[in-house]
């Protein structure tokens, strides 16, 4: 991106579109453009860069094509495609229990129930990351396009919990193996978490947390380490739950959840996914230790095992 050295401020004269002048101008202070069209629910991040590079967007009747350009929210005239945006509304975010069967999607040509169709229309809410067709539980929704993205954005580490049940049962080393990485399709993947929850003679309820949201992740690591996932819920989201609500229910999270969100990025008591550097780091039930090419190598236990052995298998480890 060029560096422009004019200091001019943009004309402040209005005009519509096809005569506003094209510039790159950028102010020394405020928020980046993008930003400020996605707060206001314009588009989303990506979308608002597009709209910016299209020219569909003038600040004080001057057309901006350059991203980054820094705006003053409150005092200049901001339009996409000559109508001036909105001030922003209140941030409502929105906790839905998704029901098996439906598409988090905003349209389908194939005419599938929509989560969409769920919650209120009215306020322009957005999924906070996806869940797929036949996957259920915990579902954001927000009008806020930088809060979704600090959600959902794998950098930001926000942790996913989820009850799968799977056919056969995941032994120890099954475990210790998801924590420590497959390799999948598009690259190594892992779980920070995982213990067995629940388990009959054929098949097993496990509990993996993760803090990526790639597509159909828990089912295919679950596939991939030999334990197809049979039904797939997700329980906790940046420490959200929807407890309480039955699938298709939605309640609106006060403003105190809210804040935490933006501040901390997850509610409640929150633990930060165990550095592989440290020694001795613990993750969820399980012990991780690094051998001397610094591996991690963890020791996932079984919540269904009997207390006796698991001693047993402790003063072994000391």
């Amino acid at each position: 991106m060029a560096n422009q050295s004019n200091n001019k401020k943009p004309s402040g004269r209005r005009s519509g579109s096809s005569q506003a002048k094209k510039s790159t101008k950028k102010p020394a202070d405020g928020e980046r453009l993008q930003k400020v069209l996605s707060r206001r629910g314009v588009a989303s991040r990506r979308g608002s860069e597009q709209l910016i590079a299209d020219g569909r967007v003038t600040v004080n009747g001057v057309v901006v094509t350059e991203m980054g350009v820094r705006v003053n929210a409150a005092t200049d005239d901001i339009r996409v495609d000559d109508e001036r945006i909105k001030s922003p509304p209140r941030t409502v975010v929105l906790v839905l229990n998704k029901p098996v069967g439906t598409l988090c999607s905003e349209n389908d040509p194939e005419r599938r129930p929509l989560v969409h169709h769920l919650v209120p229309r009215e306020m322009a809410l957005r999924t906070v990351g996806r869940l797929d067709f036949n996957t259920e539980g915990v579902l954001l929704f927000t009008n806020d396009g930088d809060l979704a993205l600090r959600l959902s954005h794998p950098r930001h580490g926000v942790q996913r919990t989820y009850d799968a049940r799977v056919r056969g049962i995941p032994n120890e080393e099954t475990l210790n193996r998801l924590v420590r990485g497959v390799q999948l399709d598009d690259g190594p993947a892992h779980v920070e978490s995982v213990q067995v929850v629940k388990r009959t003679d054929r098949n097993a309820w496990v509990r993996l947390t993760l803090t990526e949201g790639r597509n159909r992740e828990v089912r295919r690591l679950m596939e991939r380490v030999g334990h197809p996932v049979m039904r797939l819920r997700r329980i906790r989201f940046a420490g959200v739950a929807a407890e309480g609500l039955k699938p298709g229910q939605w309640r609106e999270l006060i403003p105190e959840e809210v804040e935490q969100l933006r501040e901390r990025g997850h509610l409640g008591g929150f633990q930060l996914p165990p550095d592989p550097r440290r020694r001795n780091a613990r993750v969820g039930g399980a012990k991780v230790e690094m051998d001397d090419e610094g591996q991690r190598q963890v020791r996932a236990s079984l919540k269904s095992e009997a207390p006796k052995p698991r001693r047993r298998h402790d003063k072994r480890r000391g």
